[in-house]
């Protein structure tokens, strides 16, 4: 025993928003957007910016996703995408330098082990003449 539901002209016109020759270009410059982004994360040559690139990008795929009337999707991708994984990749440049800066200030010092003498902490170098 099968139940048919009928259409009633409303759904059908819910049915129908996204098709038709309207439609097709919404979705055609959505995608043509999603393509320029991506080439513009890749493209991006500094890690700072290329993660604000990256957080548009994913807020334009959020709403490629709302085009294609798949809100839990878009809802997801905007949490994700623009907010939280630009935030981490900006937070691990930040930890990383941070490191780097700390790590190479001590093992270098200033340019003292060059000079093959010690001082008196013993790591080399002590007072230089100018």
């Amino acid at each position: 025993m099968t139940t048919a539901t009928a259409l009633t002209p409303a759904s059908t016109a819910a049915l129908d928003a996204l098709s038709g020759p309207l439609a097709d270009a919404l979705i055609a410059a959505a995608l043509g957007l999603v393509a320029l982004m991506a080439t513009a994360v890749v493209l991006t040559r500094d890690t700072v910016r290329q993660a604000i690139v990256l957080s548009g990008y994913g807020m334009v795929l959020g709403l490629l996703f709302l085009i294609l009337q798949a809100p839990d999707v878009a809802m997801s991708q905007i949490g994700v995408g623009t907010v939280l994984l630009p935030l981490l990749v900006v937070l691990a440049l930040h930890a990383t330098r941070r490191y780097r800066h700390t790590t190479t200030g001590a093992e270098s010092g200033t340019g003292r082990a060059k000079s093959g003498r010690k001082g008196a902490d013993g790591r080399g170098g002590g007072r230089t003449r100018r």
